[in-house]
């Protein structure tokens, strides 16, 4: 059985987010560094954001969220947003 290995391309760069300005992009996964909740998340994962259920979700900090994300706008917490 092959194992199931994640490997991450981060070697194109990225951004630290802490404020709660748009930030706008082409990002291929997020990793939370302080407990944060997310006012907008667009990208390919369904029902992400701008509903109650996830304007409410605290993400933890050390969660990686893995997807193609093109805008990001924090209502609290930090992260890091690495470039596709």
């Amino acid at each position: 059985m092959t194992p199931n290995i994640s490997i991450r391309n981060r070697t194109s760069g990225g951004q630290v987010i802490t404020g709660t300005s748009a930030v706008t992009g082409n990002f291929v996964s997020i990793d939370v560094m302080t407990d944060a909740k997310f006012n907008v998340l667009t990208g390919n994962i369904t029902n992400a954001a701008n509903t109650t259920e996830a304007a409410a979700a605290l993400i933890k900090a050390g969660t990686t969220l893995d997807g193609n994300f093109t805008a990001i706008t924090l209502h609290s917490g930090s992260v890091v947003a690495y470039n596709k």
